[in-house]
């Protein structure tokens, strides 16, 4: 009977596409359960059987609106009539109106006895409110914390907490709606803004994922993730996000990645350019970096999975968690971690998953500083071009750059972290490194059109 390697993604269906042409030249045979195809996509499809002379890429695909345990389920116990299956995963397994898709797909696999990721650890890591309250739990240093469910609960949790603060949703995606408040006035302002903002968002299918899940206590909480916001305390200092690759029982931390230039606009956090190794970090701070990681990852319960940790560096409280995912970090992380370790985030995804993966030595660390930096386009409507790009690929060092919306897409960027150029580089030290990024922002800029509103 053929093995077969299922995908189940309501989301990042393209990632998955591309994970699928490493399936097939390990020997897999490969499905996916997925919302219905777009042109785009099965044109990647098409282009990618073509390019790596694929018979088929996937020798099932299943279209489904509905991403519900039991049809995932009933989906799964399908494929298992003509196939063997060997492992099931999500890349991103977000929450949506069916509840949160990677816990579920993770209690697919782990029915069948195959290596899976912790479904508890996923509501924890994809609930910013469980997050912090496992932090607690655990006796993991973090900042303080409320859950606001109106105006009046979000004063005074401010107000207990002391300014200023920030007001997030607690499901978070692409840095939206982070509000900075100095005042009670402030919170007030905000939070009605952000409600008001949040059903007509990108995003809002994420955020439409009411659900009911406790607390370490055992305290039941009913999330509406449209109508509350978490607050909690704002944080100073520098900025670092670290890479980890955790097993059934151990966690690794990979690599720690200086977030040198990140802005604070009206509601959106923007993180232009990242360099490694760390430039602003002494190596005694990399290692609290890394060992603090390793401590939240541990109060959430994450196994069998990648790990992007965000953090600031406090300078009274030392490193503080922002966010952790359960997933490999953004942008181009996966070059970095290729590059500077020699470790390939896709083959160690498929590994986990399939209960092959060793933990490997990781010698020969690259110390050339990389880099990788992002363009944000600040206003929102219709994709029509973007100039400068062949230029920007002709500077010195840099080793890849890549548009990320097509032509004729609509972007929200004034209201968004919208990745519309991602640009990963080689430095001939830190200084060239911020001189290809200046002049990569002189370089390329966006014509959008905007939308009349009717």
């Amino acid at each position: 009977m053929n093995e077969l390697i299922v995908f189940i993604e309501n989301l990042s269906v393209v990632p998955t596409i591309n994970r699928a042409v490493h399936v097939n030249k390990m020997g897999y045979k490969c499905a996916i359960i997925t919302r219905p195809l777009t042109d785009h996509e099965r044109l990647k499809i098409s282009q990618l059987e073509a390019e790596n002379q694929i018979p088929a890429l996937f020798a099932e695909i299943i279209e489904t609106d509905d991403f519900s345990y039991e049809e995932l389920e009933k989906n799964t116990c399908m494929l298992e009539e003509t196939y063997k299956i060997s492992a099931v995963l999500s890349i991103l397994g977000l929450f949506s109106s069916a509840g949160l898709l990677g816990a579920d797909v993770a209690k697919v696999a782990e029915k069948r006895g195959l290596p899976s990721q912790e479904s508890d650890a996923l509501y924890r890591t994809n609930n910013k409110y469980l997050m912090r309250d496992a932090l607690r739990h655990a006796g993991v240093l973090t900042v303080d914390y409320g859950l606001a469910v109106d105006v009046d609960s979000a004063v005074a949790h401010a107000e207990r907490i002391g300014y200023p603060v920030i007001l997030k949703p607690i499901n978070g995606v692409a840095s939206h709606l982070i509000l900075k408040s100095h005042n009670q006035q402030e919170v007030r302002d905000n939070f009605t803004y952000a409600l008001q903002k949040l059903p007509n968002c990108n995003y809002s299918n994420l955020y439409a994922s009411c659900h009911t899940y406790a607390t370490r206590d055992g305290n039941l909480i009913d999330f509406d993730p449209m109508g509350c916001m978490l607050v909690e305390k704002y944080m100073n200092g520098r900025e670092a996000s670290v890479e980890m690759v955790i097993t059934e029982k151990e966690i690794v931390p990979l690599l720690v990645h200086d977030k040198v230039k990140v802005t604070e606009e009206k509601q959106v956090f923007y993180e232009h350019l990242l360099v490694v190794p760390p430039l602003r970090f002494t190596d005694k701070e990399v290692e609290e970096l890394k060992n603090y990681a390793v401590e939240a990852v541990r109060a959430v319960g994450l196994k069998n999975s990648l790990s992007h940790v965000e953090l600031r560096y406090d300078e009274k409280l030392g490193p503080q968690v922002l966010e952790i995912n359960p997933r490999i970090g953004g942008m181009c992380v996966k070059d970095s971690l290729e590059t500077m370790l020699g470790f390939d985030s896709v083959k160690a995804q498929l590994g986990i998953a399939l209960g092959t993966f060793e933990l490997p030595t990781l010698l020969n660390q690259e110390q050339t500083p990389h880099a990788m930096f992002t363009l944000y386009p600040k206003e929102s409507g219709i994709l029509r071009a973007v100039n400068g790009l062949e230029e920007l690929e002709k500077i010195p060092g840099v080793l890849r750059a890549t548009q990320v919306y097509p032509i004729g897409a609509e972007v929200r960027g004034d209201e968004e972290e919208v990745f519309l150029v991602m640009c990963w580089m080689r430095g001939e030290s830190y200084e060239h490194i911020q001189q290809v990024y200046e002049k990569a922002c002189e370089l390329v800029t966006f014509e959008i059109e905007k939308l009349v509103k009717v």
